[in-house]
């Protein structure tokens, strides 16, 4: 398991917060990304960000390992 990354961030002006580097490397945060900000109703103290990708093209690549194998193996099988 990943070891959590954390870092103090601080509400500016007009609602914005900063994510901080380390938490931003970690996550994998660049420029652009999207986010849903969701608050929980269990503990209004805790906020989510939930990445929104543009595309999921890729996303499951290599999760159900080799897709070219598996097609070859298939054709094979005709």
């Amino acid at each position: 398991m990943r070891p959590i990354v954390k870092a103090p961030a601080r509400v500016r002006a007009r609602n914005q917060i900063t994510i901080p580097e380390p938490v931003a490397k970690a996550a994998g945060i660049e420029e652009g990304d999207t986010f849903l900000v969701e608050l929980e109703s269990d503990d209004p103290g805790l906020l989510l960000l939930r990445r929104v990708r543009d595309s999921y093209a890729g996303a499951l690549r290599g999760v159900y390992g080799d897709a070219a194998a598996y097609l070859e193996d298939e054709r094979r099988d005709w």
